[in-house]
């Protein structure tokens, strides 16, 4: 790849502290950080051939070499308790001091999308400020097709009296449904979209982002059925006469009247309900098996299997109060969370990290604000946009 050199000021603001995120990311991407440190002293070693600036202070040799080891290092997660920071990689620290007079050389140029070759082609790094949470955003399909985009403004619909309208009470009507035949309707969300509907018996059901679901515009026959894709909050008005049951992917979940969490997604390979209060029972469509739960419990069904455990149910609905709630999990598992709050796409380096991540995020901060608390995990995460995507790369140790 041609490099080309940055202009002296902003190396100096890298020195001094007031360099943009922009900038910092621009010379990380600059030197294509790998994951071995040997490689990343051989690329960093290639600069070295300039000669030191007379305008520069030799004093700040102790800046550059503490600088240089911070964004070397630069790690974005949580493996636990916060610790203190502490270097992966000795190897880069003990050859640091010996090149940082020459680092100080290095005078280089903001990276445009035109300067960059076949790996970086159509890249340009994004500042992670930029990326704004999701927010009410959501579709309502009717049985005959058509499709209405419904008012972020509002946070939900409620269905009474065959017709719809929005959830802050006002008494304006949305759209009129025909009295005489119940009809199929489907709310969606989009990735970075939240969205509530207050059904015909009063249930409320709170959708997280990329989901969908379907009920009838009013609730006929010895049930009440629904069906839903993606994750769910289900707060169910009892009716002893008339079971309120839900069909998500490998099951059917059956309640009288209680509060439960359901994430289906089709791209996960498994589903799980989560009960918060009341009894449900759980019905694998594969192999017919029935499991109830008790408050604090959580059903996992994958493939004919069913399996039951205690949970802490914060973990699994704090997401409905504005909340990423990490407990131990999986970076995969909070990656995807956020892939679909935030509308990016992550992409991960080498193997898939295995560090657990603990803690708790507002929702409504940007990217920036939940990779910042991420952090002391191992990776190294670098955000850029290429075809209009916004990519979350995603580096482990």
């Amino acid at each position: 790849m041609e490099r080309k050199q940055y202009p002296a000021h902003l190396l100096r603001a890298y020195l001094e502290g007031t360099a943009t995120r922009e900038e910092i990311d621009a010379l990380l991407l600059y030197f294509q950080l790998p994951e071995e440190s040997d490689e990343l002293v051989r690329l960093i070693a290639e600069e070295f051939n300039q000669p030191v600036p007379d305008s520069v202070d030799p004093g700040q040799v102790a800046a550059i070499n503490k600088r240089v080891s911070d964004r070397l290092t630069h790690h974005i997660g949580l493996t636990g308790p916060p610790q203190p920071f502490r270097r992966k990689r000795p190897l880069v620290v003990r050859l640091l001091p010996y090149v940082a007079a020459a680092v100080i050389a290095i005078v280089v140029t903001w990276l445009t999308v035109g300067d960059r070759q076949a790996e970086t082609m159509d890249q340009e790094i994004v500042n992670a400020e930029e990326i704004l949470p999701g927010g009410n955003k959501a579709t309502l399909r009717l049985s005959d097709g058509r499709t209405v985009i419904l008012d972020e403004v509002q946070e939900g619909i409620v269905i009474d009296d065959n017709r719809i309208s929005y959830a802050d009470g006002a008494a304006e009507t949305l759209l009129r449904l025909d009295a005489e035949m119940a009809q199929q309707l489907t709310l969606a969300t989009p990735r970075g979209g939240v969205y509530a509907v207050t059904l015909p018996d009063g249930s409320r059901v709170w959708l997280n982002a990329s989901s969908k679901l379907t009920y009838p515009s009013r609730f006929t026959g010895s049930q009440r059925l629904v069906e839903i894709e993606g994750e769910g909050y289900f707060e169910v008005s009892p009716d002893t006469q008339r079971p309120f049951i839900v069909k998500s992917r490998g099951q059917e979940v059956g309640v009288l009247g209680t509060e439960f969490n359901i994430s289906a997604y089709p791209d996960e390979p498994r589903s799980q309900t989560t009960l918060v209060e009341g009894k449900v029972q759980i019905v694998n469509r594969l192999s017919k098996a029935m499991r109830s739960l008790a408050p604090g419990e959580q059903a996992t069904v994958d493939g004919e299997q069913t399996h039951v455990q205690k949970v802490d149910v914060t973990q699994y609905t704090a997401w409905k109060e504005g909340f990423f709630y990490f407990d131990g999990v999986a970076p995969q598992i909070a990656f995807d969370q956020m892939e679909r709050w935030y509308d990016i796409e992550v992409v991960y380096r080498g193997k898939i990290p295995s560090t657990r991540f603990f803690g708790m995020i507002d929702r409504m901060g940007t990217l920036h604000d939940a990779l910042v608390i991420l952090k002391e995990s191992g990776l190294q995460c670098r955000l850029v946009r290429s075809g209009g995507v916004n990519r979350l790369i995603v580096m482990s140790e």
